[in-house]
């Protein structure tokens, strides 16, 4: 069976709902996504302004250019704008036997109508029908029933009502409630617990029946396809775009690409630690509590987004050996400094630490390396080192008040590439390098350890 799904509704300007977020949701779940566009409207995050819905003859084209084509796994329907339109779907899924899922569409989440008042009956009769589930909000359940939907239980008996006009099931989601949605079939019901997810959702409707178009023609039944889609949605909520004035937009593809961007954080750090283990004067550099090397994702905020060595990096004999595996989360000493960075400069996502001493402080400056400096003795009680530290050492240089602020060859840069402190009280002092990159940041390190100022030992 090929991997297709077509969707059937209005095109967002905007991008963050409509069929341009059916056709994200479906790449993001392995499928490719096809569409039959309905109307196209001029909307952006504040509202919808016009909408221009294209003749219904033109919408049947689109669906039997389609399957004549495709072997079109599933099929979803969101904004169909008149009773015309609606004839036309309902006809095409009268003669092609493909599961239907129906997203009675009915307003924008920004504001603004997307299907005419005297078109909801007709969706009634002769679309609803035949659909294998229809997934309302509360709203939408409320004007094809008259049953004001206000909790669980009023979803419920709306939910009935809508199983009444001959659907398969129905799926009140409960987003504008307190997060739960309530599933009923003619077997029962079943609610799916959730919770409201703060971010953007322009769009989480779409994506919702998208997503569980998705997952029903993946083969899960339709209680593990509820629940998945809820799941997925809800992540594309948090992981919404922050673009616009108004509602900002899901973002169905966020988790995809930020699972894949941990994985390449990861094999950049690994490629890090191999070119630091590679080159026999690291081992010089390595301070008594070891090293570590970390690298951050994109917009990480804890230290379960930073990737370092578990265990870190200690000299064993003549060599340098990695304790542990890379993972996120392995180090909250380094993920407090990559973090602290990144608070200045999104972009400085990777750091690590080596030995202070004269000879390093001076082979940075024969580097010509960007340098800052603080002192424990000025950290306030209860506060974490690194994060202050690390801040305290940028705010320092952006003043002006770092070693290298005196030369000539003043950096610019929003942080200095290298931290470091004299320590304290039982605190081994310390030089913490920074940059955009893991490669990067080891390849500062191993100038450094290359330097004829910091070597110890010749390098065979």
């Amino acid at each position: 069976m090929e991997k297709v799904l077509m969707t059937i509704g209005g095109s967002d300007s905007s991008g963050g709902a409509g069929i341009q977020a059916d056709i994200k949701t479906f790449a993001a779940l392995g499928f490719h996504g096809t569409s039959a566009i309905t109307a196209a409207t001029a909307q952006n995050t504040l509202g919808v302004r016009e909408v221009y819905p294209l003749a219904p003859e033109a919408v049947a084209a689109q669906m039997e250019a389609l399957f004549e084509d495709f072997d079109i796994s599933a099929a979803k329907t969101g904004m169909l704008s008149s009773k015309e339109i609606i004839s036309e779907v309902a006809g095409f899924f009268e003669e092609n036997k493909i599961p239907l899922v129906v997203d009675p569409v009915m307003a924008a989440e920004a504001g603004g109508r997307l299907l005419e008042p005297q078109a909801v009956g007709h969706l009634c009769k002769r679309l609803i029908p035949l659909a294998q589930v229809v997934t309302p909000n509360i709203f939408e359940a409320e004007a094809i029933t008259g049953i004001k939907v206000m909790d669980e239980k009023s979803a419920l008996e709306a939910g009935e009502a809508i199983l009444d006009l001959g659907v398969g099931a129905v799926v009140v989601t409960g987003g504008h409630l307190e997060g739960s949605d309530v599933l009923v079939t003619t077997k029962g019901h079943f609610t799916i617990r959730g919770e409201r997810v703060a971010g953007g959702n322009h769009g989480v409707g779409c994506t919702y029946s998208a997503a569980l178009t998705a997952f029903l023609a993946k083969g899960l039944d339709l209680e593990e396809a509820a629940c998945a889609a809820k799941k997925f949605s809800a992540a594309s909520v948090k992981k919404s775009i922050n673009v616009g004035r108004g509602a900002s937009p899901v973002n169905p593809l966020g988790e995809a690409l930020e699972r894949a961007e941990r994985f390449a954080v990861i094999t950049e750090v690994q490629e890090g630690i191999d070119l630091l283990l590679e080159e026999p004067a690291f081992r010089h550099l390595i301070p008594e509590v070891g090293s570590n090397l970390g690298m951050a994702i994109s917009g990480a905020s804890r230290t379960q987004d930073v990737a370092a060595v578990e265990g870190r990096m200690v000299k064993v004999g003549p060599r340098v050996k990695a304790c542990g595996a890379i993972r996120f989360g392995a180090s909250s000493h380094v993920a407090r400094i990559i973090l602290a960075a990144m608070s200045f400069d999104p972009e400085t996502k990777a750091g690590m630490n080596i030995r202070y001493g004269p000879d390093v402080l001076d082979a940075i400056r024969t580097l010509g390396l960007t340098a800052s400096s603080f002192s424990r003795d000025d950290e306030p009680s209860g506060s974490k080192t690194m994060s202050w530290g690390t801040a305290e050492a940028i705010k320092s240089f952006r003043a002006g008040a770092g070693f290298e602020a005196r030369s000539a060859a003043r950096a610019t840069g929003p942080v200095p590439q290298v931290i470091w402190d004299r320590g304290g009280p039982g605190k081994e002092p310390m030089v913490r390098l920074l940059g955009t990159s893991a490669v990067e940041v080891a390849g500062v390190a191993v100038a450094i350890a290359r330097s004829p100022s910091a070597r110890r030992e010749p390098i065979n």
